[in-house]
């Protein structure tokens, strides 16, 4: 059960990237075409695309947050796909703690970051 929670996590997470940076789906922005400004995850596909293509600098233009978070999600795929071979929760697990422990550097990280991208006007 294990590996299938983990194998289902993997897939969904990787066929969202691929099909937001694909450009087979136009997402407008629900958050910015309610209120007028930038979401924190504004420029998100853009920066995930540099960083594809090797453009750290344009970004990090793009949005902040863009180069941690490919990272992030980078090494999640992979503990995930060990835990897959391992039958075994523990990425699942270290992410929780992570929530769990640092949710106001996380939730300052993101307002941080959606200020800066509205500032900017990206």
């Amino acid at each position: 059960m294990k590996r299938i929670i983990n194998l289902l996590i993997i897939l969904s997470s990787i066929s969202f990237v691929i099909f937001v940076t694909s450009g087979i789906f136009d997402i407008a922005c629900p958050f910015k075409l309610t209120f007028g400004i930038r979401c924190p995850g504004c420029g998100l596909t853009r920066s995930f695309l540099a960083i594809y293509n090797l453009k750290f600098k344009e970004a990090f233009n793009y949005n902040i947050l863009g180069i941690p978070l490919f990272i992030f999600f980078v090494v999640c795929v992979v503990s995930l796909s060990v835990d897959i071979i391992l039958n075994k929760l523990n990425t699942i697990n270290f992410i929780n703690k992570i929530l769990g422990k640092y949710y106001v550097l996380i939730i300052i990280s993101v307002l941080l970051s959606m200020i800066i991208n509205n500032i900017r006007g990206i």
